[in-house]
């Protein structure tokens, strides 16, 4: 199914607005994700803000942009996730680009809280998951795949 990418001269309005709340949660929680690590106290407050509260944010900021990209999908049939081309097509308004991208950062910021977890709970030091929360925020795939290489190749500790 061919289809043209069509991007239009400016962001729509409420897309923009939808993206800057995006950034206003986002930021916060991973700056709070970090700080979980060397404040045992506040963990479990701050865990459940990143990894259920803010992530649910996003997910509603997500359906909104699918709500209002929907018009976006209408070529858009259930085979044609088989083909690049098909998927493609999401991205040809700023509604559903943005929902991709709020599909980024909400299940990476999820995934970056599971992961902090368990490496503490296997008594990984902080400062390597720390250096690790760049990465997973930016390259979520090579830094879980990093993440899961350190788990395997470093001896269980007791929790810090």
């Amino acid at each position: 199914m061919p289809c043209t990418i069509q991007i239009a001269d400016a962001v729509p309005a409420f897309t923009a607005t939808v993206y800057d709340l995006s950034k206003m949660i986002v930021i916060p929680g991973w700056l709070l994700l970090a700080a979980s690590l060397f404040a045992p106290a506040w963990r479990p407050a701050l865990w459940k803000l990143t990894q259920f509260v803010l992530p649910a944010l996003l997910c509603l900021l997500y359906l909104l942009m699918v709500w209002d990209g929907r018009g976006g999908f209408d070529d858009f049939g259930a085979l044609t996730f088989f083909r690049l081309e098909g998927v493609s097509c999401l991205y040809r308004n700023f509604s559903a680009l943005n929902a991709g991208w709020l599909h980024f950062l909400a299940l990476d910021l999820f995934a970056a809280t599971l992961i902090v977890r368990d490496g503490l709970e296997r008594g990984m030091p902080r400062l390597l998951l720390l250096l690790l929360l760049p990465l997973i925020m930016m390259l979520a795939p090579a830094g879980l795949l990093l993440y899961i290489v350190l788990r395997f190749a470093l001896r269980p500790r007791p929790a810090i």
